[in-house]
């Protein structure tokens, strides 16, 4: 850079950029013509400065990009088209020579901000660091669904994601979601109530959420799902979801019973497992007092058989049916059972855990059980649980 203090530059950059918004004549760079002292400085010296900064890597490039922010955010949607293009291109000059960081800290300033500028918007948007393009791509107004259906196609799914939790989404955009998007996404999107979800979209989640309790029930409590849809989501949903479907909504209880009258069989996670014996564990848990503490002791042990005894004796669930829902891949099931009888989230964790080898890793069914639990409410879990297990009479006496 030319002589000159640092502090110094940016005092002169302040000025000459000052002076460009606020003096009467606005052209582009190229375009000024000197009419006075000021215009004549800003057109050889801002260009110059900005030329050189970015082609000799200057650490003042930085600080120049959030010297150009702070003066576009004081009259931010109040510019005119010329003068909107103007920061456009100096900022585009600026973001393509800072780091992830530098870029990251503009796109958290210009996310919230409806008259930001719009080539800016477009490259944050798609750049390739999911920490500066996530906070453009959910919150920025000036994002259309062109620059969102590019990015979609030509990003990975943490991008979608972004996408996911806009407050508003077209039908256009969560039809390319729920396609291209993994299970993530499409929890999102289901969960997203400013998404507005096609035809074609509902499809698409229900075939895709038949071997997922939390997507399954999700779509189910969407307003605007279609009968159709709804009826063929209950029809392959778990006995679960339907159960906790008409706790919680008791208007679909019909519409369940019309779909799959008492005693069909289970769907996706509900399968039957082979009947184990549990006369040794019943023998251990009876020795002592059972409690929360009890269960998380045979929990740090790995004691398999004696948690599943615990539970069964706590919900008053048959211990087969505890088998098969905590062995395998948790799902909400396993959040409702654990909240109506009142555990802490760091037993669930340690019962999670028991059932890992060394050499296994936690996966995502884990931080979504978690998720779910804590906001489960206990009364809403206790209702649910009672629920699941009057049916279990019920269909046992009528099949006796």
């Amino acid at each position: 850079m030319r002589g000159g203090s640092s502090a110094s530059f940016n005092c002169k950059l302040v000025f000459r950029v000052t002076v460009e918004f606020t003096l009467p004549i606005y052209r582009r760079f190229d375009q000024f013509h000197a009419t006075n002292l000021s215009t004549a400085v800003l057109t050889q010296n801002l260009i110059s400065d900005l030329e050189n900064a970015v082609a000799t890597r200057s650490a003042e490039i930085g600080t120049m990009l959030r010297r150009v922010t702070d003066l576009f955010l004081i009259n931010a949607g109040h510019y005119t088209a010329d003068q909107l293009e103007l920061y456009d291109g100096i900022l585009q000059v600026l973001i393509a020579a800072v780091e992830v960081s530098a870029r990251a800290q503009l796109a958290e300033r210009l996310a919230p901000v409806d008259g930001a500028p719009t080539n800016t918007i477009r490259t944050l948007a798609l750049d390739d660091a999911i920490e500066v393009a996530e906070p453009v791509l959910a919150q920025s107004n000036v994002l259309g669904d062109d620059v969102l259906t590019h990015c979609i196609t030509i990003k990975g799914q943490e991008h979608l994601l972004a996408i996911a939790t806009r407050t508003k989404l077209s039908e256009k955009i969560t039809d390319q979601l729920v396609t291209r998007g993994d299970i993530k996404v499409l929890r999102t999107v289901a969960s997203n109530p400013g998404a507005a979800i096609s035809d074609l979209g509902f499809g698409i989640l229900v075939k895709k959420s038949a071997q997922d309790n939390w997507l399954s029930e999700r779509v189910a409590r969407r307003i605007d799902i279609p009968e159709h849809h709804l009826r063929e989501l209950i029809s392959k949903a778990s006995a679960v979801v339907r159960e906790k479907l008409i706790a919680d909504i008791p208007e679909l209880s019909e519409i369940i019973k019309e779909v799959l009258p008492d005693g069909a069989p289970a769907t996706g996670s509900d399968t039957p497992s082979s009947p184990k014996d549990y006369r040794t564990a019943e023998l251990v848990v009876n020795s002592k007092p059972l409690s929360e503490a009890v269960v998380y002791e045979f929990a740090k042990a790995k004691k398999l058989e004696e948690i599943i005894v615990s539970i069964s004796r706590l919900s008053g669930l048959p211990a087969n049916d505890i088998q098969r829902l905590f062995i395998g891949t948790w799902s909400s099931p396993v959040a409702v059972i654990l909240k109506a009888i009142g555990f802490r989230l760091a037993t669930v964790e340690a019962i999670y855990r028991s059932r890992l080898s060394d050499a296994e890793v936690i996966r995502d069914d884990l931080f979504q059980t978690k998720a779910e639990f804590i906001a489960l409410r206990r009364p809403t879990a206790e209702r649910i649980v009672r629920f699941y297990c009057a049916r279990k009479v019920t269909n046992s006496s009528n099949l006796s």
